[in-house]
């Protein structure tokens, strides 16, 4: 059944293909604001623009512009490119005696000489200063509109434009931005985590297994879980249609991280199964003893493996497309992995040697460096133990504190190291020519506003304002096309515009209605239009207060009527943002509940659900404070992990609750007679596997490092402190809060007298 699904899920990716999508609309969430930029999108065109700039000795001798024209007409044929624009076809409004026509800014076969006069006045015309000329005249930019096409042709597109640019730009400086860019280069990154990070950590996980039980069988047996289970996931995207993003693209890793533990617990206990027996037992008595270690280890491996699909679930309620499918994917990996666990593991062990996990005896212990560690601990908790919940909690309580300088921001351009090339083709942009972000201010009025003197006025205002703000380059609108008509119509004009609405009207009919780059800044009915602000901002924080800037002096300075509202792709992640510090709370709040309500079942106890709870809560609290003393911003990277976390280090608590139940009954029917023996057993039975386990996660979050990604890094940082942060509340306050007096009848499973009434845990010594 198994080799069956496998092959399945795998036909459908080798079918499909994997895809990966960069874009800030994975980012967003599907509400109002992504209505309107949807809206404002299908009437104004897309406003993902490929910037290609080239830098030069002089971009004003007729050998370079040649050149340009070249590039420019190259770029324009590629299929799903709407224009090009360029200074070699950028339009000019000129004078010809008494007419006015709209003709070339550059005349084809422009001298030298002529060439030169034009840069001294197009340097510094506003129409085209630091939009497609630099003011030192050494660096011009081209901006390459698309059409409204899907992820995987703009992705084509931009390659390809970037293919063409290296082969005209020759000897020059080439800068490449744009948001269709910076998606590529995304993406790029992504392919590349997935074929660095997974292999590494599959090779990993085939170590520490090899090392663990010292048998090929014990390394060969968890990576093809791993594999298997990697292939069901990821063959579940590929049916779906759910490509990596970047919250997903750790996907794989983080799988074999999760199924590690739950898989050296099986293993462990076939080991400690087969030691049971006598090697010359039969085939059919090892199968008996391997089916009772199946039932012993079962509900805990359930118990870990639900509780971990719970953390993840609660990250499906989130409105951000790219948490959502984190939380979802990561959860249905986890469910798979527990198939595997409890199915494909155990029937192959079934069929295999008993000796192929090495000969173990009851003698003979295992990570025994570990014993020394173990036993301080058990000596804290019996002879310390109101200076271990003491120091816990003061811990809890200063570095929670730190939860009220917590900081929300997501930075699209920061997810890319500082140095990285993407990273400073944009600040060489911002420096030479304008920042690579667009903000579109949408100016409305009723239909036929903008031909209206007053409207142009007050937009022509609104621009000037915004020009004003920290962050913004430039800024255009179809006020400055009006203006510079007004002006070749009538030098001496003393108003920056036409003072009738039939002019206006008539300038749109006679010149303007045809131009496709006027319909980016004008709609049909010419009812609403758009200011285009350059910026060099990127974070969610700044872009909002920008934001608010303009629509708050929007509402207090435009005319009666006219509205202003701010939309483009970089607005979606200020939505994101939010959605991010919105859901944070109610994604934490259904991750305890959900988890809190399954222990409750499993234990048939409210008081021991509390109990397995209260440890893992604390290190979540001190996750938060800690982003806010050191000033790590919660993203969407770092929001996905506290209640992932959560759900993983539940599963401690549990081992822990139920070995510390099986030594008292091991004490109760006289085994030995110290309580102090029952702590150091519990200990000695779970603090194993726990730190194992645990050690595994880590390395497998280490391995996050070598992501391209700054965000995936800080995060798989935050993983290992938060993992173990849990497992020392597990390993060490977890028993120490079990020998209160207010948890200690708790603890024993004890509902009246004794913990026999404890179906959910029916357990065998003999399989232990």
């Amino acid at each position: 059944m198994t080799l069956l699904i496998t092959i399945a899920f795998a036909a459908a990716i080798f079918h499909r293909g994997i895809s990966f999508n960069g874009s800030p609309e994975t980012l967003s969430r599907n509400d109002s604001t992504l209505e309107f930029f949807n809206e404002i999108r299908s009437s104004f065109g897309d406003d993902r623009v490929i910037l290609v700039a080239l830098t030069t000795e002089d971009v004003f001798t007729p050998s370079f512009l040649e050149r340009l024209e070249r590039l420019t007409h190259r770029l324009a044929i590629i299929e799903g490119v709407s224009n090009v624009l360029s200074l070699t076809n950028a339009p000019g409004i000129k004078r010809n005696g008494d007419e006015i026509k709209i003709d070339r800014l550059i005349p084809r076969a422009a001298s030298l000489d002529q060439l030169q006069s034009l840069k001294a006045t197009v340097t510094r015309d506003p129409l085209y200063e630091r939009l497609y000329i630099s003011t030192d005249g050494k660096t011009t930019s081209l901006s390459v509109f698309l059409k409204l096409v899907d992820e995987e042709r703009s992705q084509a597109i931009t390659k390809e434009v970037e293919r063409i640019a290296r082969q005209e730009a020759g000897s020059d400086e080439l800068i490449l931005a744009g948001i269709p860019v910076i998606d590529v280069q995304a993406i790029d990154s992504m392919t590349r985590d997935v074929a660095i990070i997974s292999p590494v950590a599959f090779l990993l996980t085939f170590l520490i297994f090899l090392f663990a039980f010292r048998s090929l069988w014990g390394a060969a047996l968890p990576m093809a879980t791993m594999i298997i289970a990697n292939i069901w996931t990821v063959g579940l995207m590929c049916l779906l249609g759910r490509p990596f993003t970047f919250a997903t693209v750790t996907l794989p890793a983080v799988l074999m991280a999760i199924g590690s533990c739950y898989v050296f617990h099986v293993l462990n206990q076939y080991r400690i199964s087969m030691s049971k027996i006598d090697f010359a037992s039969s085939k059919t008595e090892r199968l008996n003893a391997w089916i009772r270690g199946i039932k012993f280890i079962g509900p805990a491996v359930i118990v870990s493996a639900t509780t971990t699909m719970a953390g993840f679930g609660a990250l499906a309620s989130s409105r951000v497309p790219t948490a959502r499918d984190m939380g979802i994917f990561e959860a249905v990996g986890v469910f798979f992995l527990l198939l595997l666990s409890m199915l494909f593991i155990p029937a192959v062990l079934a069929l295999a040697s008993p000796q192929s996990l090495g000969r173990a005896s009851e003698e003979k212990d295992y990570a025994t460096w570990l014993n020394g560690f173990l036993r301080q601990v058990t000596a804290l908790v019996l002879y310390r133990r109101r200076v271990v919940l003491t120091v816990s909690i003061l811990i809890t309580v200063v570095t929670g504190a730190g939860m009220y300088w917590i900081r929300v921001n997501t930075d699209y351009l920061r997810i890319f190291p500082e140095k990285s090339d993407t990273v400073q083709q944009v600040m060489k942009l911002h420096e030479r020519l304008a920042g690579a972000a667009t903000i579109q201010m949408v100016v409305g009025g009723e239909k036929g506003a903008a031909t209206d003197p007053e409207f142009l006025a007050a937009l022509s205002r609104f621009q000037e304002f915004a020009l004003t703000q920290p962050g913004v380059d430039s800024a255009l609108s179809i006020a400055d096309v009006l203006r510079r008509f007004n002006t070749v119509f009538d030098p001496q004009a003393t108003t920056p515009f036409p003072t009738s609405k039939a002019k206006i009207a008539a300038i749109f009919d006679d010149f303007l209605s045809q131009d496709e780059l006027v319909s980016r800044v004008i709609d049909r009915d010419r009812s609403r239009a758009i200011i285009v602000l350059r910026i060099h901002l990127y974070g969610s924080n700044e872009l909002r207060d920008l934001t608010q800037k303009l629509e708050e002096w929007a509402a207090g300075n435009l005319p009666a009527g006219i509205t202003a509202r701010a939309t483009g792709s970089f607005i979606l992640l200020n939505d994101a943002s939010d959605a991010l510090a919105s859901s944070q709370s109610s994604s934490m709040a259904i991750a305890i509940i959900s988890i809190y309500l399954m222990m409750v079942i499993l234990f048939r106890s409210a008081a021991t659900g509390l109990l397995a709870l209260i440890p893992n809560l604390l290190p979540i609290i001190c996750y938060y404070g800690f982003l806010g003393w050191t000033g790590i911003t919660l993203d969407i990277t770092t929001s996905l992990v506290a209640s992932a976390v959560l759900g993983i280090a539940v599963d401690n608590a549990v081992h822990m609750i139920r070995r510390y139940r099986q030594s008292i009954e091991e004490l109760n029917s006289g085994t030995e007679s110290d309580e102090g023996w029952v702590m150091w057993l519990s200990l000695l039975r779970t603090g194993k596997p726990m730190v194992l386990g645990n050690l595994m996660l880590v390395g497998g979050n280490l391995l996050f490092m070598l992501s391209s990604f700054t965000p995936i890094r800080i995060a798989g940082l935050l993983w290992v402190i938060t993992i173990l942060a849990c497992l020392a509340a597990d390993l060490i306050f977890l028993p120490a809060l079990m020998k209160t007096k207010l948890f200690d009848r708790t603890a024993r499973g004890e509902s009246g007298k004794q913990m026999s009434a404890q179906p959910a845990y029916a357990e065998s010594r003999g399989d232990d």
